[in-house]
């Protein structure tokens, strides 16, 4: 509740008594009157300002104040309704329920005790008045209450989220950790297989030679025969070699290492520009060449910086659709866009790079409805050299 606003509320009723003891008031204020007076406002005051978290001082102040009013009006006179305003607000508001129960049954009954004697429709009046500034003062409480628990609400919720976002960056640390852990055992599994295959190999190949070299000199037949057996043996561990890298690299990897790379982008993208890029693909992928990927990273590259320099946007969509036979891009941002597009050096290197591979480019821009670039890579022509291989290079542009 407002403190100030119910402290200018209570000065307003403490000024509406004191006119009426002067309007309709049965004798002059003695000093008597006066001290009594401000007895009934300073403990009021002290109620409010001191006491009103204290049940138990409230109710002994409310029970005061009921006495002291029932004595000024007893001997000075005055409005009877405007000595209990206050007290009904306090009742309710700073006791408990059975308490403000008696508080408003002791206030019933001092009303009709002291307005007895006046007329029954004076009577029936501070009976409604009283009623109604009780069902005011219920529902500021509940008001008040609902509030309250709203607020505690907010910081459990904001607590909550605190403690979401430091275990989101524990597991991000976990998964980091974990990440690493990981590469480490495949470095240490790499290394045991280069050292028990590609190792054993170079280390047979040099003493073989050696001994090859001291037998030349003395048997030419038996060192070419020894030189025959090596390159057999070499053959063989060559062969070794290229089946652990396969075990190493397994195929699927190509249909994958594309996308991985495109995710690395967007994501180092967002963390440098704070533009949320939202990346889709269709449910089957297939595998691309290295000139294939090539354009369909720089295209990405290429439109997320338009996006930021001349669109200023700030989320951008990218979903690229695998059919039997093409490879269709759709990216989409919420930027300006413009009634009066000129094909610059950006769009010029999309339409050169997409149409050196059979490719198609489509754009659709206005005011206000961001930039649409559609582009559509064919699949279906056969894959010039071997499939692609990851660089690294790219990622780290």
């Amino acid at each position: 509740m407002d403190n100030r606003l119910m402290s200018i509320f209570r000065y307003i009723i403490f000024g509406l008594l004191i006119l009426g003891l002067i309007t309709f008031g049965k004798s002059d204020i003695d000093a008597r009157g006066i001290i009594l007076l401000l007895l009934f406002i300073i403990n009021s005051n002290l109620r409010f300002f001191a006491f009103r978290n204290r049940s138990a001082f409230v109710f002994i102040s409310l029970i005061l104040e009921i006495l002291l009013s029932n004595i000024i009006y007893e001997h000075y006179g005055g409005i009877a309704l405007f000595y209990f305003i206050p007290s009904i607000f306090d009742g309710v508001l700073y006791l408990k329920d059975k308490r403000a129960l008696i508080i408003g049954l002791i206030i019933y009954l001092i009303i009709i005790f002291m307005t007895k004697d006046i007329s029954l429709e004076i009577l029936t009046l501070n009976i409604g008045v009283v009623t109604i500034l009780f069902f005011i003062s219920y529902y500021i409480k509940y008001e008040y209450r609902q509030k309250i628990a709203a607020e505690k609400l907010y910081f459990r919720l904001k607590a909550s989220e605190e403690k979401l976002k430091k275990a989101n960056m524990e597991l991000e640390m976990y998964a980091d950790s974990i990440k690493e852990l990981t590469a480490m055992r495949e470095r240490n599994r790499i290394s045991r297989e280069i050292h028990d295959s590609v190792g054993h190999c170079l280390s047979t190949i040099i003493i073989q030679l050696g001994a090859i070299g001291k037998m030349a000199k003395k048997d030419g037949e038996i060192a070419s025969s020894m030189a025959e057996n090596l390159r057999e043996f070499a053959k063989a561990g060559l062969e070794e070699i290229r089946m652990a890298i396969r075990e190493l690299k397994p195929v699927e990897m190509e249909k994958y290492e594309p996308i991985i790379a495109i995710e690395n982008l967007t994501k180092q993208f967002s963390k440098l520009t704070g533009i949320d890029v939202n990346l889709g693909f269709s449910k089957e992928t297939k595998p691309l060449t290295n000139e294939q990927f090539t354009v369909v990273y720089r295209v990405m590259q290429e439109f997320l910086s338009n996006s930021v320099r001349h669109g200023k946007a700030t989320k951008v969509k990218v979903f690229m659709n695998f059919n039997d036979d093409q490879l269709i891009i759709t990216l989409k941002d919420n930027g300006i866009g413009t009634d009066n597009l000129k094909k610059g050096m950006g769009l010029t290197n999309i339409w050169e790079r997409v149409g050196e591979l059979g490719g198609e480019v489509e754009y659709s821009t206005a005011k206000g409805k961001g930039f649409l670039l559609r582009v559509v890579i064919s699949l279906k022509k056969e894959y010039i050299g071997e499939q692609y291989e990851y660089n690294q290079g790219f990622n780290s542009r």
